[in-house]
């Protein structure tokens, strides 16, 4: 399903800084990021669920899922519809993590990592329910630091060698950004998060032919890999600094020119 790491600041001029390649299997179609309003996010097109959103309310949630590894999508049903629920609430995000940790009941076979986060009040949550077999959703306050997420490990995994290099590589990054960091990210996105040699260590990149989990639709071989990369950096005035590049139907990778935007009160 891809992989993150991202910096919660407490101090310093960045808020929040972030890096998400989104990994899916060739059968489905996404679209780039684009806004519905007030929400900026991309799009499954069959089911309207969504990875990661952010809104002009400076309110933000991102998501690492096992069942969408797996490609265990159901419209208008799964956690791919709880980052659009959470931006379009007036909750903060403990108050929509208990409301979560409440539905255990209707998530059945669905396994995921959701961060959600108001800038405004400085308050990110992370919402995990590891197990699909199993209701518990376990709910927590995010310390600040440099954190990963990731559809088998979750949050801040020490074993999975993909999410601590990413992690390592990151920390490295962003410890180098100055009054302009887009630029820094956008190299970090586009020469790292998406390039498939990782100089002789392990890559986040992901590009391979394999049989679609899916045995009832007999997809058989598909394109499983990295389709879009997002960069983010969230600057403590509110100002939103944003990189996407996507993969069209045809294999291009292509940059999708998003404007700066800045938070607003309503």
């Amino acid at each position: 399903m891809g992989i993150v790491a991202f910096n919660w600041a407490r101090e310093g001029n960045n808020q929040l800084t972030l890096v998400m390649n989104r990994d899916n299997w060739g059968n489905r179609v996404i679209s780039k990021a684009s806004w519905d309003g007030h929400i900026l996010s991309g799009r499954y097109e069959d089911s309207k669920g969504t990875w990661f959103a952010i809104s002009k309310r400076g309110r933000v949630a991102f998501l690492m899922s096992r069942t969408l590894l797996d490609d265990d999508i159901v419209p208008f049903r799964g956690s791919e519809f709880y980052p659009s629920a959470f931006l379009e609430s007036n909750m903060s995000p403990w108050e929509f993590a208990v409301n979560v940790q409440r539905e255990r009941d209707i998530q059945n076979k669905l396994s995921y990592s959701l961060i959600v986060a108001d800038m405004a009040s400085n308050s990110m949550v992370h919402i995990r329910k590891p197990e699909k077999d199993e209701p518990n959703v376990m709910i927590g306050i995010l310390p600040s630091g440099v954190h990963t997420l990731s559809p088998l490990h979750g949050l801040d995994s020490e074993i999975a060698v993909r999410d601590t290099f990413l992690r390592d590589r990151f920390t490295q990054m962003i410890g180098h950004l100055g009054n302009d960091p887009l630029p820094q990210l956008n190299e970090f996105a586009s020469n790292y998060m998406l390039s498939p040699v990782g100089e002789g260590q392990e890559t986040v990149f992901v590009e391979e032919m394999a049989n679609h989990p899916d045995l009832d639709r007999a997809l058989g071989m598909q394109r499983y890999g990295t389709t879009s990369t997002t960069a983010l950096v969230v600057i403590r005035t509110g100002e939103v600094k944003i990189f996407e590049r996507y993969r069209e139907e045809n294999g291009q990778l292509t940059e999708n020119n998003l404007p700066d935007f800045t938070f607003q009160d309503n």
